[in-house]
């Protein structure tokens, strides 16, 4: 305990209007001077004691305790700072650094930076340690860190933070290669071509280094690119949905980590418009329900012609009488047959003589394998070899045969034990309640996907061919379940995901693998035909892998949870499928620059007039710290300083007046009177 006095005051009036008053005395008084009054002493004097009554001073004795200074010591455990042991060696420099403090008697407060979106961040530690300390006990601060701090300037922007030192914990001189992604576009059109620009980043200037890029885990291209040079690579949109875009720099021969050798990017792949073909072969009841489905969808164009006339048939109509148009088949399968990503035959007859030359035919199944799609809707005369598409060149690429009889009597359509799978019918609603329908052209099905029955023969049948893809349906009775016969059935959902698996929609993949991050932390999910697929490999932004069991979730369908602990670009694995998921930023300011550095935190030292220090790998090199008095020189070679305040906390306190108020405003009154006097002489 101390004890100090000190003079105080006890105002009459509110401070505001005393400071009021002193400044309209003050003003008065310097008009007066201005005119040479003849006694300005007096006059200034009597103005000052009338004030000093108003203000009623008091002699105050206080009981002081001092009150310790506070020094705040901050250790970055940011990831860059996992790195080359640097976290471990920030710790023991902090742990010493606090000792030191606390046997120079300063009350030390040890808080650790964690690293966010936009790098370490010290501002959020800074805070809630100084939250409940008046800025006249706060000493100084150390930051223990490898110099990569996103928010030094917050800290520089505070008010009275004492000296702020920074020790530098790595090696600044060590090399490190790393890819930084200028330029990455968001979306992208199927098919159409989209550009990224990198640079890849490395302390040998002339160094040439590969670089991959991979798309959903399969490598679509590889370059040598200059280091500290932007390079520009155009690639294809590959599918529809999220294609994770990984841009991938070799190792280089001085690494300090692996993680900024790599930048992802979700691109996400939207389709122009999808142009769709459909030749009804006759009218018929259910040509409109095709029709329907096409028309609703915005992003499909659809080309649709009827077949009203065949060309066999002959009568003596005129041709300008005739609500006709010609069939332009050379520019529809030769010409333009590119242009469409998928064919519908709906119940089309081969005639003789046709209108399409086979020709047409092999160009339709050439237009397939290389990505297209074809659906034959079959009707009662496709179990006629002859009349059939089968007996065309499209022969080749159709996983299922008719065998020539055709069966009239009502049938409800089955899910077969692999179309129980298969994202085409599961999960369809209530099967056992779907209505009849009345025709069935038999077939064999020795290849391809029977997904559908009926009366034990195949229904719905789905094959690959090339890179495309083939569906039949041996029935045209479809439009019976549009119409609500005997309860109707799912045509719209049917027919909407058929079409959707011939154009090859990501979600309806027969074998797909998904990696969703949630509330619940990471949900795997596989899709197979298989009847039971093996464990998945999740791999975390680390590197490390983990292997998980899958656990039914109904038929086709596999889940798994893991929890996610980590910050980054997660991939799961399954054979030749990947899936992503980001928790944060892909791409974390936090691991791009992973090499010591004080660029960053240099401004802030110089702000406060602490000091700057490399530690080293190790930390060995970290200074000693000192306390300093006041204003003085707060670093030198090989210590930092740490102010001393003085601060103190009154604990009892005594005032008396010095003198009554009115005595010192009545001596002002009579030295105002003096002046007068002195004036009138």
């Amino acid at each position: 305990m101390s004890f100090a006095n000190r003079i105080g005051f006890d105002p009459a009036l509110p401070g505001s209007v005393l400071i009021g008053l002193a400044a309209l005395a003050a003003l008065c008084l310097a008009v007066y001077a201005w005119r040479r009054g003849g006694a300005p002493i007096a006059r200034a004097s009597g103005i000052a004691l009338i004030l000093l009554g108003l203000a009623q001073p008091m002699w105050v004795r206080e009981t002081r305790q001092p009150a310790s200074d506070i020094a705040l010591v901050i250790v970055d455990q940011s990831e860059s700072m996992a790195l080359a042991g640097r976290a471990e060696a920030a710790q023991r420099a902090g742990q010493r650094t606090a000792q030191e403090l606390t046997a120079l008697g300063f009350d030390v407060r040890v808080r650790e930076a964690r690293g966010g979106p936009d790098g370490s961040q010290m501002i959020g530690a800074w805070d809630e340690a100084y939250a409940d300390v008046a800025r006249d006990r706060r000493a100084g601060a150390v930051v223990i860190t490898d110099g990569q701090i996103a928010d030094a300037d917050a800290i520089a922007g505070v008010e009275d933070t004492g000296p702020v030192h920074a020790v530098i914990v790595g090696d600044p001189q060590r090399g490190d290669r790393r890819l930084e992604l200028i330029a990455a576009p968001a979306f992208g059109i199927v098919g159409e071509p989209f550009t990224i620009e990198a640079r890849v980043e490395d302390p040998n200037p002339n160094a040439t280094v590969p670089v991959a890029i991979t798309i959903d885990g399969r490598q679509v291209y590889r370059v040598n690119a200059q280091a500290n040079r932007v390079f520009r690579v155009e690639l294809e949109t590959p599918k529809r949905g999220a294609n994770m875009v990984i841009v991938e720099a070799a190792r280089g021969p001085q690494e300090i980590a692996l993680a900024n050798n790599r930048a992802a990017f979700t691109l996400a792949g939207v389709r122009d418009r999808l142009r769709v073909l459909l030749i009804t072969g006759e009218p018929h009841a259910g040509a409109r329900v095709w029709r329907n489905l096409l028309k609703s969808d915005p992003a499909v164009d659809l080309v649709h012609f009827t077949i009203l006339r065949p060309p066999e048939k002959t009568d003596f109509t005129p041709l300008d009488e005739l609500a006709l148009i010609p069939f332009p088949t050379r520019e529809l399968f030769q010409e333009q047959l590119r242009g469409f990503d998928l064919i519908i035959f709906d119940r089309y007859r081969q005639r003789r003589p046709d209108i399409l030359e086979p020709i047409y035919f092999h160009n339709i199944a050439e237009r397939v394998e290389a990505g297209g799609a074809l659906l034959i809707s079959a009707g009662p005369w496709d179990a006629d070899p002859s009349q059939s598409l089968y007996s065309t060149p499209l022969g080749a690429i159709l996983p299922a045969r008719p065998t020539g009889g055709v069966s009239e009597r009502a049938f409800r359509p089955e899910p077969t034990t692999l179309g129980a799978r298969h994202p085409v019918v599961r999960g369809l609603p209530q099967p056992q309640s779907w209505g009849p329908w009345t025709r069935l052209i038999d077939a064999e099905a020795p290849g391809g996907q029977t997904v559908l029955s009926g009366l034990g023969r195949p229904l719905l049948v789905l094959d690959r061919a090339g890179r495309g893809r083939v569906a039949q349906l041996f029935s045209d009775q479809a439009w019976l379940w549009a119409r609500g016969y005997q309860g109707g059935g799912p045509h719209g959902e049917l027919l909407r995901r058929l079409a959707h698996w011939l154009m090859q929609e990501p979600e309806l993949e027969d074998e797909r693998l998904s990696l969703r991050y949630g509330a619940g932390g990471l949900t795997v999910e596989r899709a197979s035909l298989a009847a039971a697929p093996g464990p998945v490999t999740l791999i975390a932004p680390s590197g490390a892998a983990t292997q998980l069991a899958l656990g039914d979730a109904g038929p086709g369908l596999w889940r798994a949870t893991a929890p996610a602990e980590e910050q980054g670009l997660y991939e799961a694995r399954a054979g030749d499928l990947r899936a992503y998921a980001a928790i944060g930023p892909l791409n974390p300011r936090e691991a791009a620059r992973l090499n010591a550095t004080e660029d960053l935190i240099r401004p802030l030292m110089e702000e406060t007039r602490g000091g700057l220090f490399m530690a080293g790998e190790d930390a060995r090199r970290a200074p000693q710290a000192r306390a300093v008095e006041g204003n003085a020189r707060a670093a030198g070679d090989g210590w930092m300083g740490f102010r001393r305040n003085g601060a103190y906390v009154v604990r009892a306190a005594a005032a008396e007046p010095l003198g009554p108020g009115w005595a010192w405003a009545a001596l002002g009154v009579m030295l105002l009177m003096f002046g007068w006097r002195r004036e009138a002489q």
